[in-house]
Protein backbone atom coordinates (compact mmCIF):
# COMPACT_ATOMS: atom_id res chain seq x y z
CA UNK A 1 0.00 0.00 0.00
CA UNK A 2 2.91 2.90 0.85
CA UNK A 3 4.19 2.00 -2.48
CA UNK A 4 0.65 2.31 -4.32
CA UNK A 5 0.33 5.75 -2.25
CA UNK A 6 4.00 6.65 -3.08
CA UNK A 7 3.22 6.35 -6.67
CA UNK A 8 -0.22 8.15 -6.52
CA UNK A 9 1.40 11.28 -4.92
CA UNK A 10 4.44 11.01 -7.65
CA UNK A 11 1.74 10.86 -10.58
CA UNK A 12 -0.66 13.34 -8.72
CA UNK A 13 2.45 15.90 -8.55
CA UNK A 14 3.65 15.22 -12.09
CA UNK A 15 0.27 16.06 -13.25
CA UNK A 16 -0.13 19.76 -11.41
CA UNK A 17 3.28 20.69 -12.42
CA UNK A 18 2.19 20.11 -16.30
CA UNK A 19 -1.17 21.36 -15.76
CA UNK A 20 0.75 24.87 -14.38
CA UNK A 21 2.88 24.42 -17.33
CA UNK A 22 0.31 24.54 -19.65
CA UNK A 23 -1.42 27.22 -17.97
CA UNK A 24 1.64 29.10 -18.14
CA UNK A 25 2.51 28.84 -21.70
CA UNK A 26 -1.02 29.42 -22.83
CA UNK A 27 -0.83 33.31 -20.48
CA UNK A 28 2.37 33.68 -22.28
CA UNK A 29 0.80 32.98 -25.53
CA UNK A 30 -2.43 35.30 -24.53
CA UNK A 31 0.05 38.27 -23.14
CA UNK A 32 1.95 37.91 -26.64
CA UNK A 33 -1.13 37.92 -29.34
CA UNK A 34 -3.68 39.89 -27.43
CA UNK A 35 -3.16 43.44 -27.27
CA UNK A 36 -5.08 46.01 -24.69
CA UNK A 37 -7.18 47.26 -27.46
CA UNK A 38 -7.47 44.75 -30.12
CA UNK A 39 -8.99 47.92 -32.59
CA UNK A 40 -5.79 49.81 -32.22
CA UNK A 41 -4.47 48.12 -35.04
CA UNK A 42 -6.78 49.51 -37.24
CA UNK A 43 -7.62 52.99 -35.94
CA UNK A 44 -10.74 54.77 -37.37
CA UNK A 45 -11.50 58.41 -36.01
CA UNK A 46 -12.06 61.05 -38.72
CA UNK A 47 -9.36 63.16 -39.78
CA UNK A 48 -6.97 59.91 -39.65
CA UNK A 49 -4.41 59.68 -42.39
CA UNK A 50 -1.87 57.50 -43.36
CA UNK A 51 0.71 58.34 -46.86
CA UNK A 52 2.42 55.55 -48.18
CA UNK A 53 5.00 55.49 -50.86
CA UNK A 54 4.25 53.13 -53.47
CA UNK A 55 6.22 51.28 -56.35
CA UNK A 56 4.76 49.13 -58.81
CA UNK A 57 6.71 46.52 -60.91
CA UNK A 58 4.78 45.28 -64.24
CA UNK A 59 6.39 42.21 -66.14
CA UNK A 60 5.33 41.66 -69.73
CA UNK A 61 6.57 38.38 -71.53
CA UNK A 62 9.17 39.12 -74.03
CA UNK A 63 10.54 42.19 -71.95
CA UNK A 64 13.74 41.96 -70.38
CA UNK A 65 12.59 44.32 -67.74
CA UNK A 66 9.56 45.39 -65.85
CA UNK A 67 7.68 48.98 -66.36
CA UNK A 68 8.71 50.69 -63.07
CA UNK A 69 6.29 53.20 -61.33
CA UNK A 70 6.81 55.08 -58.18
CA UNK A 71 3.66 57.38 -56.22
CA UNK A 72 2.42 58.32 -53.35
CA UNK A 73 -1.24 57.24 -51.95
CA UNK A 74 -2.64 59.06 -48.95
CA UNK A 75 -5.56 57.69 -47.22
CA UNK A 76 -8.00 59.77 -45.01
CA UNK A 77 -11.65 58.95 -42.61
CA UNK A 78 -13.99 61.31 -43.65
CA UNK A 79 -16.99 60.65 -41.87
CA UNK A 80 -18.65 57.53 -39.76
CA UNK A 81 -22.43 56.86 -39.71
CA UNK A 82 -23.81 54.54 -37.18
CA UNK A 83 -26.65 51.81 -38.12
CA UNK A 84 -29.53 50.72 -36.06
CA UNK A 85 -27.77 48.09 -34.35
CA UNK A 86 -24.50 50.26 -33.23
CA UNK A 87 -22.11 48.80 -36.15
CA UNK A 88 -20.16 51.79 -37.62
CA UNK A 89 -19.15 52.52 -41.42
CA UNK A 90 -16.20 54.51 -41.88
CA UNK A 91 -15.91 57.01 -45.63
CA UNK A 92 -12.05 56.61 -46.35
CA UNK A 93 -10.81 59.20 -49.27
CA UNK A 94 -7.81 58.11 -51.48
CA UNK A 95 -5.64 60.38 -52.80
CA UNK A 96 -2.76 60.31 -54.84
CA UNK A 97 0.01 62.78 -56.31
CA UNK A 98 3.50 61.80 -58.38
CA UNK A 99 5.66 63.19 -55.80
CA UNK A 100 5.99 64.81 -52.69
CA UNK A 101 6.20 68.41 -54.74
CA UNK A 102 2.87 67.85 -56.40
CA UNK A 103 -0.40 68.44 -55.05
CA UNK A 104 -3.35 65.64 -54.06
CA UNK A 105 -5.95 64.44 -56.45
CA UNK A 106 -8.35 62.47 -54.66
CA UNK A 107 -9.10 59.06 -57.28
CA UNK A 108 -11.70 57.26 -55.10
CA UNK A 109 -13.61 56.28 -51.76
CA UNK A 110 -14.05 53.37 -50.10
CA UNK A 111 -15.78 51.75 -46.93
CA UNK A 112 -14.60 50.17 -43.25
CA UNK A 113 -17.06 48.39 -41.19
CA UNK A 114 -16.49 47.94 -37.96
CA UNK A 115 -17.62 45.02 -36.01
CA UNK A 116 -17.13 43.41 -32.99
CA UNK A 117 -15.32 40.36 -34.43
CA UNK A 118 -13.99 41.92 -37.37
CA UNK A 119 -13.24 44.44 -39.64
CA UNK A 120 -14.30 44.61 -43.15
CA UNK A 121 -13.29 46.59 -45.86
CA UNK A 122 -15.03 47.43 -49.37
CA UNK A 123 -13.54 49.20 -51.72
CA UNK A 124 -13.74 49.36 -55.74
CA UNK A 125 -17.05 46.96 -55.00
CA UNK A 126 -15.06 44.07 -53.42
CA UNK A 127 -15.86 43.48 -49.44
CA UNK A 128 -12.59 42.00 -47.57
CA UNK A 129 -12.39 40.58 -44.36
CA UNK A 130 -9.39 42.69 -43.94
CA UNK A 131 -8.69 41.63 -39.88
CA UNK A 132 -10.79 39.15 -37.36
CA UNK A 133 -10.83 39.58 -33.89
CA UNK A 134 -9.42 38.45 -31.23
CA UNK A 135 -5.92 39.27 -32.32
CA UNK A 136 -4.61 35.63 -31.90
CA UNK A 137 -2.17 33.79 -34.29
CA UNK A 138 -3.99 30.68 -34.01
CA UNK A 139 -6.83 32.62 -35.54
CA UNK A 140 -7.81 31.71 -39.36
CA UNK A 141 -10.28 33.23 -41.37
CA UNK A 142 -11.39 33.65 -45.19
CA UNK A 143 -10.27 36.81 -46.70
CA UNK A 144 -12.87 36.39 -49.25
CA UNK A 145 -16.01 35.83 -47.26
CA UNK A 146 -18.23 38.11 -48.44
CA UNK A 147 -17.07 38.50 -52.28
CA UNK A 148 -17.09 36.10 -54.83
CA UNK A 149 -13.30 35.30 -55.12
CA UNK A 150 -11.78 31.87 -54.13
CA UNK A 151 -11.26 31.22 -50.40
CA UNK A 152 -8.33 32.49 -49.28
CA UNK A 153 -7.17 31.37 -45.57
CA UNK A 154 -5.93 34.91 -43.78
CA UNK A 155 -3.69 34.19 -40.62
CA UNK A 156 -2.00 36.28 -38.15
CA UNK A 157 2.22 36.30 -37.48
CA UNK A 158 4.06 37.68 -35.53
CA UNK A 159 1.97 39.41 -33.16
CA UNK A 160 2.55 42.10 -30.76
CA UNK A 161 6.52 42.54 -31.34
CA UNK A 162 8.68 45.39 -32.27
CA UNK A 163 8.87 46.12 -36.45
CA UNK A 164 10.35 48.73 -38.44
CA UNK A 165 9.34 49.71 -41.52
CA UNK A 166 11.55 52.40 -43.84
CA UNK A 167 13.25 54.55 -41.93
CA UNK A 168 11.04 54.46 -38.25
CA UNK A 169 10.08 51.60 -35.55
CA UNK A 170 7.19 50.85 -34.24
CA UNK A 171 6.56 49.11 -30.50
CA UNK A 172 3.83 47.18 -31.46
CA UNK A 173 2.99 45.14 -35.27
CA UNK A 174 1.60 42.19 -36.55
CA UNK A 175 1.51 40.87 -40.08
CA UNK A 176 -1.88 39.16 -41.36
CA UNK A 177 -0.44 36.66 -44.30
CA UNK A 178 -3.10 36.77 -46.74
CA UNK A 179 -1.53 34.61 -49.42
CA UNK A 180 2.06 32.81 -49.40
CA UNK A 181 2.33 30.13 -52.01
CA UNK A 182 4.95 29.46 -54.40
CA UNK A 183 5.81 26.79 -57.42
CA UNK A 184 8.11 26.56 -59.72
CA UNK A 185 5.73 28.13 -62.32
CA UNK A 186 4.46 30.95 -60.15
CA UNK A 187 4.42 33.13 -56.86
CA UNK A 188 1.82 34.30 -55.28
CA UNK A 189 2.29 36.57 -51.92
CA UNK A 190 -0.35 39.01 -49.77
CA UNK A 191 1.11 40.08 -46.36
CA UNK A 192 -0.26 43.55 -44.41
CA UNK A 193 1.84 44.89 -41.55
CA UNK A 194 -0.50 46.90 -39.20
CA UNK A 195 1.13 49.28 -36.01
CA UNK A 196 -0.79 49.39 -32.99
CA UNK A 197 -2.10 53.02 -32.91
CA UNK A 198 -1.21 53.48 -36.67
CA UNK A 199 -2.76 50.80 -38.54
CA UNK A 200 -1.31 49.60 -41.87
CA UNK A 201 2.26 50.02 -42.07
CA UNK A 202 3.10 48.56 -45.42
CA UNK A 203 1.13 46.10 -48.00
CA UNK A 204 3.14 44.00 -50.43
CA UNK A 205 1.51 42.05 -53.12
CA UNK A 206 3.05 39.95 -55.81
CA UNK A 207 1.60 37.87 -58.37
CA UNK A 208 4.41 36.10 -61.10
CA UNK A 209 4.23 33.41 -63.20
CA UNK A 210 7.72 32.38 -64.37
CA UNK A 211 9.39 31.34 -67.42
CA UNK A 212 7.88 27.47 -68.21
CA UNK A 213 10.16 26.99 -71.08
CA UNK A 214 12.46 23.89 -71.18
CA UNK A 215 15.18 25.98 -71.02
CA UNK A 216 14.43 28.14 -68.51
CA UNK A 217 11.44 26.47 -65.76
CA UNK A 218 12.73 26.38 -62.28
CA UNK A 219 15.34 29.32 -62.97
CA UNK A 220 12.81 31.73 -61.40
CA UNK A 221 12.97 34.13 -64.09
CA UNK A 222 10.10 35.93 -64.30
CA UNK A 223 7.89 35.80 -67.60
CA UNK A 224 4.74 38.06 -66.30
CA UNK A 225 2.93 39.89 -63.22
CA UNK A 226 3.22 41.95 -60.94
CA UNK A 227 4.59 43.24 -57.66
CA UNK A 228 3.26 46.11 -55.61
CA UNK A 229 4.96 47.65 -52.35
CA UNK A 230 3.01 50.28 -50.18
CA UNK A 231 5.28 51.61 -47.51
CA UNK A 232 4.50 54.14 -44.72
CA UNK A 233 5.92 57.66 -44.63
CA UNK A 234 3.85 59.66 -42.45
CA UNK A 235 0.68 59.77 -40.86
CA UNK A 236 -1.68 61.53 -38.03
CA UNK A 237 -4.72 63.71 -37.43
CA UNK A 238 -5.78 66.45 -39.38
Amino acid sequence: MKIATHIYKSLTAKLIAASLLLFALESCDQKNTEPVDVYGYFPLEIGRYTVYNVKEEIYSTGQANPVIKNWQEKDKVESVSEDEAGMFTYIVSRSTRSSETEYWTKIKEYKVQKYPDKILTNIDNQTFFSMAFPVDTKMTWNGNTYNNRDEEEYHYENVNVPGKVGAESFDRTLRVVERNDSSIINRYIGIKQYGLGVGLLSDNQTSFEYCQDDACIGSGKIDSGTRKARVIVDYGIE
